[in-house]
Protein backbone atom coordinates (compact mmCIF):
# COMPACT_ATOMS: atom_id res chain seq x y z
CA UNK A 1 0.00 0.00 0.00
CA UNK A 2 2.95 2.31 0.52
CA UNK A 3 3.53 2.64 -3.23
CA UNK A 4 -0.07 3.80 -3.81
CA UNK A 5 0.08 6.41 -1.04
CA UNK A 6 3.45 7.65 -2.28
CA UNK A 7 2.27 7.93 -5.87
CA UNK A 8 -0.90 9.77 -4.89
CA UNK A 9 0.99 12.27 -2.81
CA UNK A 10 3.39 13.26 -5.58
CA UNK A 11 0.98 13.26 -8.53
CA UNK A 12 -1.83 15.51 -7.26
CA UNK A 13 -2.24 18.35 -9.73
CA UNK A 14 -1.90 21.87 -8.38
CA UNK A 15 -4.29 23.91 -10.51
CA UNK A 16 -5.25 27.57 -10.39
CA UNK A 17 -8.89 26.98 -9.61
CA UNK A 18 -11.23 27.08 -6.65
CA UNK A 19 -11.00 23.87 -4.64
CA UNK A 20 -14.04 22.20 -3.23
CA UNK A 21 -14.98 22.78 0.42
CA UNK A 22 -14.57 19.11 1.24
CA UNK A 23 -11.34 18.17 2.99
CA UNK A 24 -9.98 14.65 3.52
CA UNK A 25 -9.68 13.33 7.08
CA UNK A 26 -8.67 10.00 8.58
CA UNK A 27 -10.14 7.76 11.26
CA UNK A 28 -7.83 4.88 12.11
CA UNK A 29 -6.72 3.66 8.68
CA UNK A 30 -9.65 4.93 6.61
CA UNK A 31 -10.21 8.28 4.92
CA UNK A 32 -13.37 10.31 4.36
CA UNK A 33 -14.32 13.96 3.83
CA UNK A 34 -15.56 16.83 5.98
CA UNK A 35 -16.79 20.28 5.01
CA UNK A 36 -15.29 23.52 6.31
CA UNK A 37 -17.55 23.39 9.37
CA UNK A 38 -16.21 19.97 10.31
CA UNK A 39 -19.34 18.06 9.33
CA UNK A 40 -18.73 14.61 7.90
CA UNK A 41 -19.97 14.51 4.31
CA UNK A 42 -18.36 11.25 3.19
CA UNK A 43 -17.83 8.60 5.84
CA UNK A 44 -14.31 7.15 6.19
CA UNK A 45 -14.08 4.24 3.76
CA UNK A 46 -10.99 4.72 1.60
CA UNK A 47 -7.40 3.61 2.00
CA UNK A 48 -6.34 7.08 0.95
CA UNK A 49 -8.05 10.21 -0.35
CA UNK A 50 -6.73 13.30 -2.13
CA UNK A 51 -8.10 16.82 -1.96
CA UNK A 52 -10.90 17.68 -4.36
CA UNK A 53 -9.77 19.35 -7.56
CA UNK A 54 -12.20 20.23 -10.36
CA UNK A 55 -15.03 18.65 -8.33
CA UNK A 56 -13.33 15.27 -8.21
CA UNK A 57 -10.91 13.43 -5.98
CA UNK A 58 -8.73 10.35 -6.38
CA UNK A 59 -9.32 7.68 -3.74
CA UNK A 60 -7.89 4.22 -3.04
CA UNK A 61 -9.75 1.01 -2.22
CA UNK A 62 -8.54 -2.59 -2.32
CA UNK A 63 -5.11 -1.34 -3.43
CA UNK A 64 -6.53 0.24 -6.60
CA UNK A 65 -7.41 3.81 -7.51
CA UNK A 66 -10.70 5.36 -8.56
CA UNK A 67 -12.28 8.81 -8.72
CA UNK A 68 -15.33 10.23 -6.96
CA UNK A 69 -17.31 13.46 -7.14
CA UNK A 70 -18.26 15.56 -4.12
CA UNK A 71 -21.43 13.47 -3.65
CA UNK A 72 -19.32 10.31 -3.40
CA UNK A 73 -20.53 9.08 -6.76
CA UNK A 74 -17.97 6.87 -8.46
CA UNK A 75 -16.67 8.54 -11.65
CA UNK A 76 -13.84 6.15 -12.46
CA UNK A 77 -14.08 2.60 -11.03
CA UNK A 78 -11.38 1.09 -8.82
CA UNK A 79 -9.30 -0.56 -11.53
CA UNK A 80 -6.08 1.38 -11.85
CA UNK A 81 -2.71 1.75 -10.17
CA UNK A 82 -2.18 5.22 -11.64
CA UNK A 83 -4.93 7.84 -11.83
CA UNK A 84 -4.97 11.63 -11.78
CA UNK A 85 -7.10 14.42 -13.29
CA UNK A 86 -5.82 15.84 -16.55
CA UNK A 87 -8.52 18.51 -16.84
CA UNK A 88 -12.25 18.86 -16.14
CA UNK A 89 -13.21 16.01 -18.46
CA UNK A 90 -10.26 13.64 -18.63
CA UNK A 91 -7.91 11.57 -16.48
CA UNK A 92 -4.51 10.05 -16.91
CA UNK A 93 -4.81 6.36 -16.04
CA UNK A 94 -2.75 3.22 -16.18
CA UNK A 95 -0.97 0.33 -14.52
CA UNK A 96 2.48 -0.28 -13.10
CA UNK A 97 5.35 -0.88 -15.50
CA UNK A 98 8.10 -3.40 -14.80
CA UNK A 99 10.09 -1.14 -12.52
CA UNK A 100 9.01 0.44 -9.24
CA UNK A 101 7.57 3.93 -9.53
CA UNK A 102 7.05 3.68 -13.30
CA UNK A 103 3.67 3.42 -15.01
CA UNK A 104 2.20 2.89 -18.48
CA UNK A 105 -0.41 5.61 -18.82
CA UNK A 106 -3.14 6.73 -21.22
CA UNK A 107 -6.13 9.08 -21.25
CA UNK A 108 -9.68 8.20 -20.19
CA UNK A 109 -12.73 10.47 -20.03
CA UNK A 110 -15.12 10.95 -17.12
CA UNK A 111 -17.50 8.73 -19.12
CA UNK A 112 -14.81 6.01 -19.09
CA UNK A 113 -14.04 6.28 -22.80
CA UNK A 114 -10.38 5.45 -23.45
CA UNK A 115 -8.98 8.13 -25.79
CA UNK A 116 -5.31 7.15 -25.51
CA UNK A 117 -4.24 3.60 -24.73
CA UNK A 118 -2.01 3.20 -21.66
CA UNK A 119 1.33 2.77 -23.40
CA UNK A 120 3.14 6.01 -22.61
CA UNK A 121 5.40 7.10 -19.77
CA UNK A 122 4.24 10.75 -19.71
CA UNK A 123 1.34 12.64 -21.29
CA UNK A 124 0.52 16.35 -21.25
CA UNK A 125 -2.35 18.15 -22.95
CA UNK A 126 -1.90 21.41 -24.84
CA UNK A 127 -3.60 23.14 -27.75
CA UNK A 128 -6.14 20.33 -28.25
CA UNK A 129 -3.45 17.68 -28.56
CA UNK A 130 -1.39 15.36 -26.39
CA UNK A 131 2.38 15.46 -26.12
CA UNK A 132 3.35 11.87 -25.33
CA UNK A 133 6.58 10.23 -24.23
CA UNK A 134 7.75 6.64 -24.45
CA UNK A 135 10.72 5.25 -22.58
CA UNK A 136 13.28 2.98 -24.20
CA UNK A 137 15.27 0.86 -21.75
CA UNK A 138 18.53 -0.95 -22.40
CA UNK A 139 19.49 -3.45 -19.70
CA UNK A 140 23.15 -3.02 -18.84
CA UNK A 141 23.44 -5.32 -15.84
CA UNK A 142 21.28 -7.46 -13.57
CA UNK A 143 22.06 -7.67 -9.86
CA UNK A 144 20.33 -8.75 -6.62
CA UNK A 145 19.75 -5.08 -5.74
CA UNK A 146 18.17 -4.15 -9.05
CA UNK A 147 18.75 -3.76 -12.76
CA UNK A 148 21.15 -1.21 -14.17
CA UNK A 149 19.53 0.43 -17.17
CA UNK A 150 20.17 3.00 -19.82
CA UNK A 151 16.95 4.98 -20.32
CA UNK A 152 15.93 7.23 -23.19
CA UNK A 153 12.74 9.27 -23.51
CA UNK A 154 11.24 9.69 -26.98
CA UNK A 155 8.60 12.33 -27.74
CA UNK A 156 5.62 12.40 -30.08
CA UNK A 157 2.25 14.08 -30.62
CA UNK A 158 -1.35 12.81 -30.75
CA UNK A 159 -4.45 14.71 -31.82
CA UNK A 160 -7.40 15.22 -29.48
CA UNK A 161 -8.86 11.84 -30.55
CA UNK A 162 -5.64 9.96 -29.85
CA UNK A 163 -4.52 9.67 -33.49
CA UNK A 164 -0.74 9.76 -33.96
CA UNK A 165 0.40 12.98 -35.62
CA UNK A 166 4.09 12.64 -34.80
CA UNK A 167 5.43 9.23 -33.73
CA UNK A 168 7.49 8.85 -30.55
CA UNK A 169 10.96 8.89 -32.07
CA UNK A 170 12.33 12.33 -31.22
CA UNK A 171 14.58 13.42 -28.39
CA UNK A 172 12.46 16.43 -27.50
CA UNK A 173 9.30 18.27 -28.54
CA UNK A 174 8.86 21.97 -27.86
CA UNK A 175 5.88 24.17 -28.74
CA UNK A 176 7.05 27.54 -30.11
CA UNK A 177 3.48 28.87 -30.22
CA UNK A 178 -0.03 27.51 -30.77
CA UNK A 179 0.77 26.54 -34.37
CA UNK A 180 4.41 25.51 -34.52
CA UNK A 181 6.59 22.84 -32.92
CA UNK A 182 10.34 22.23 -32.84
CA UNK A 183 11.47 18.61 -32.75
CA UNK A 184 14.98 17.65 -31.68
CA UNK A 185 16.87 14.52 -32.64
CA UNK A 186 20.40 13.21 -32.87
CA UNK A 187 21.57 12.62 -29.30
CA UNK A 188 24.77 14.57 -28.63
CA UNK A 189 24.96 15.97 -32.16
CA UNK A 190 21.47 17.41 -31.88
CA UNK A 191 19.58 18.85 -34.81
CA UNK A 192 16.18 20.51 -34.96
CA UNK A 193 13.36 20.83 -37.46
CA UNK A 194 10.18 22.89 -37.60
CA UNK A 195 6.76 21.15 -37.72
CA UNK A 196 3.23 22.52 -37.65
CA UNK A 197 0.60 21.42 -35.13
CA UNK A 198 -0.82 18.88 -37.61
CA UNK A 199 2.51 17.05 -37.62
CA UNK A 200 3.61 18.28 -41.06
CA UNK A 201 7.38 18.78 -41.35
CA UNK A 202 8.31 22.28 -42.56
CA UNK A 203 12.12 22.10 -42.55
CA UNK A 204 14.81 19.46 -42.59
CA UNK A 205 16.78 18.56 -39.48
CA UNK A 206 19.50 21.02 -40.40
CA UNK A 207 19.29 23.50 -37.53
CA UNK A 208 21.17 23.47 -34.26
CA UNK A 209 18.68 25.93 -32.76
CA UNK A 210 15.31 27.33 -33.84
CA UNK A 211 14.25 30.21 -31.61
CA UNK A 212 10.76 31.54 -30.89
CA UNK A 213 9.17 33.80 -33.48
CA UNK A 214 9.48 37.55 -33.00
CA UNK A 215 7.76 39.95 -35.38
CA UNK A 216 6.95 37.08 -37.73
CA UNK A 217 10.40 35.48 -38.10
CA UNK A 218 12.59 33.27 -35.93
CA UNK A 219 16.33 33.25 -35.35
CA UNK A 220 17.90 29.98 -36.49
CA UNK A 221 21.40 28.52 -36.34
CA UNK A 222 23.19 26.19 -38.75
CA UNK A 223 26.67 25.22 -37.64
CA UNK A 224 28.27 28.40 -36.35
CA UNK A 225 26.14 30.77 -38.46
CA UNK A 226 22.84 32.53 -37.69
CA UNK A 227 19.94 33.86 -39.74
CA UNK A 228 16.13 33.85 -39.78
CA UNK A 229 13.28 31.65 -41.01
CA UNK A 230 9.57 32.22 -41.68
CA UNK A 231 6.76 30.25 -39.97
CA UNK A 232 6.40 28.19 -43.17
CA UNK A 233 10.00 27.02 -42.74
CA UNK A 234 11.44 29.01 -45.64
CA UNK A 235 14.55 31.15 -45.20
CA UNK A 236 13.68 34.75 -44.39
CA UNK A 237 17.25 36.08 -44.08
CA UNK A 238 20.22 33.87 -45.08
CA UNK A 239 22.04 31.96 -42.33
CA UNK A 240 25.30 33.84 -42.71
CA UNK A 241 25.89 35.93 -39.58
CA UNK A 242 28.41 35.30 -36.84
CA UNK A 243 25.57 36.02 -34.42
CA UNK A 244 22.28 37.88 -34.41
CA UNK A 245 19.63 38.93 -31.95
CA UNK A 246 15.86 38.65 -32.39
CA UNK A 247 13.94 41.36 -34.19
CA UNK A 248 12.65 44.31 -32.21
CA UNK A 249 10.80 47.27 -33.74
CA UNK A 250 11.66 45.99 -37.20
CA UNK A 251 15.41 45.65 -36.69
CA UNK A 252 17.85 43.01 -35.46
CA UNK A 253 21.40 43.42 -34.24
CA UNK A 254 24.03 41.36 -36.05
CA UNK A 255 27.62 40.49 -35.18
CA UNK A 256 30.47 40.10 -37.70
CA UNK A 257 34.17 39.81 -36.80
CA UNK A 258 33.51 41.07 -33.29
CA UNK A 259 31.67 44.21 -34.44
CA UNK A 260 27.96 44.96 -34.25
CA UNK A 261 25.56 46.34 -36.82
CA UNK A 262 21.85 46.04 -37.66
CA UNK A 263 19.57 44.75 -40.41
CA UNK A 264 15.92 45.25 -41.35
CA UNK A 265 13.41 42.47 -42.08
CA UNK A 266 14.47 42.29 -45.72
CA UNK A 267 17.99 41.48 -44.56
CA UNK A 268 19.30 44.85 -45.69
CA UNK A 269 22.15 46.19 -43.57
CA UNK A 270 21.06 49.54 -42.15
CA UNK A 271 24.00 49.91 -39.76
CA UNK A 272 27.34 48.50 -40.88
CA UNK A 273 29.09 46.05 -38.55
CA UNK A 274 31.59 48.56 -37.26
CA UNK A 275 30.35 49.40 -33.76
CA UNK A 276 29.88 48.16 -30.21
CA UNK A 277 26.59 46.67 -29.13
CA UNK A 278 25.71 49.76 -27.07
CA UNK A 279 26.52 52.10 -29.95
CA UNK A 280 24.20 50.23 -32.31
CA UNK A 281 21.39 50.21 -29.74
CA UNK A 282 21.81 53.95 -29.30
CA UNK A 283 21.67 54.52 -33.09
CA UNK A 284 18.46 52.49 -33.35
CA UNK A 285 16.86 54.46 -30.53
CA UNK A 286 17.75 57.70 -32.30
CA UNK A 287 16.29 56.29 -35.54
CA UNK A 288 13.00 55.67 -33.70
CA UNK A 289 13.14 59.10 -32.12
CA UNK A 290 13.18 57.73 -28.58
Amino acid sequence: MKHITWRLLITIIVLDCKSQDLKPFRVDKLWGYKDNQGHVKIEPQYQYATKFVLDMAIVAKNDTLGAIDSNNNLIIPFKYQYLRPLDTTEFLFGQRAIYYGEYNIGVITRNQVVKVNPEYRFISKYNSSYTVTKQEDSLLEKSPTGDVRSMKLLYGLLDINGKVLIPCKYDYLNWLNDSLIVLTTGGKATSQALFNKSGHQLTGFVYMVIDKFHEGIAKARVGDKFGFIYPNGKIAIPITFEYCEVFKNGYALILEKGKWGAIDKQGKIIIRTNYTHNEVEKMLKQKHGS
